[in-house]
């Protein structure tokens, strides 16, 4: 048998399998969205249920624990955030057994809500820094007993860059130079400087549901220990920015060293989005996905980066 790189589990089998896991009478399954990880809403007769099957070979099955535990946290702490469901054993992490291997996953409970549609205005995003202070407040004390790659220069910049240049080494020197800059620009500030803890990893309006308990942060696939800037490099480029800082600084203080480090972090976030749409994806998406256009976007703002930085 030919080695399976990724396969899709049939909605019908698996919402029948997860049921007898987790004793419930599932009446519907379907998939929902498949990029880095496959995602499917399960229905029973009077609730809902998102299922996040992880790829193979991804995250080792501890590190979804720490961000299990991440979300059981936050939760404790008051925010709201997706309920996640114990399986057999009290383990939130599930193991599906697939084609090409042992997959984790995890079922949580359905979070009604809305993603904000444009326009977009500044009470919005006043909101939205509040909750994401909320969110660095509470994550400030957790600990766990599994371990979380962190995301610092190597993990989100030194191997990403030199993954994408294995491939394509079109812009060598843009992308060497800005990294140089960024190890330059971190260097310069010692830890006290920075606040540095659990980022959320991928904050956008994409990862936020408007819902009658007010904003719900979701999706902590990305979320590590790191510096706390690095969350605010995409809402920095909006015209918002000023509101959500206001927000967020009515909760909690903005350093001066983080804020004058947005820029920097900035490109590390670029180079590792770069990544992705250069190396991971098309091991699955197929290499014409390099020419979507993603790629180009995301070379094209390092260059506007380049002109302001180096």
């Amino acid at each position: 048998m030919v080695p399976t790189l990724r396969s899709l589990p049939d909605p019908t089998a698996l919402g029948a399998h997860l049921g007898d896991l987790y004793g419930l009478r599932f009446t519907g399954c379907e998939l929902l969205r498949s990029l880095v990880n496959d995602v499917y809403v399960l229905t029973t007769g009077d609730a809902r249920y998102i299922l996040k099957l992880y790829r193979y070979d991804g995250r080792h099955p501890d590190e979804i624990r720490w961000e299990t535990g991440l979300s059981a946290h936050l939760q404790a702490a008051g925010l709201p955030v997706p309920v996640i469901l114990p399986g057999p054993g009290g383990d939130q992490v599930g193991i599906l057994e697939t084609p090409e291997g042992p997959r984790p996953f995890t079922l949580s409970a359905f979070v009604d809500g809305t993603t904000p549609k444009p326009p977009f205005d500044d009470d919005l995003y006043a909101a939205f820094g509040a909750q994401l202070a909320a969110f660095h407040d509470a994550a400030d004390n957790y600990t766990s007993p599994y371990r979380r790659r962190p995301a610092d220069v190597a993990q989100r910049l030194d191997e990403p860059l030199e993954q994408i240049l294995a491939v394509d080494r079109a812009e060598e020197n843009l992308l060497r130079a800005l990294a140089a800059a960024v190890r330059n620009n971190v260097t310069q500030y010692s830890d006290h400087d920075f606040d540095r803890g659990v980022c959320h990893g991928d904050v956008s309006l994409d990862n936020v549901l408007l819902t009658q308990q007010g904003l719900v942060l979701l999706d902590f696939d990305l979320a590590a220990v790191g510096p706390r800037a690095a969350d605010f490099t995409g809402v920095a480029s909006t015209p918002h920015w000023p509101a959500f800082k206001t927000g967020y600084t009515s909760r909690r203080p903005l350093k001066a060293a983080d804020e004058a480090a947005i820029p920097y972090l900035r490109v590390v976030g670029r180079i590792f989005n770069l990544r992705f749409h250069l190396v991971d994806k098309p091991t699955f998406r197929g290499t014409e996905s390099r020419a979507e256009g993603w790629a180009a976007g995301e070379l094209d703002a390092l260059r506007q980066d380049a002109a302001a930085i180096l």
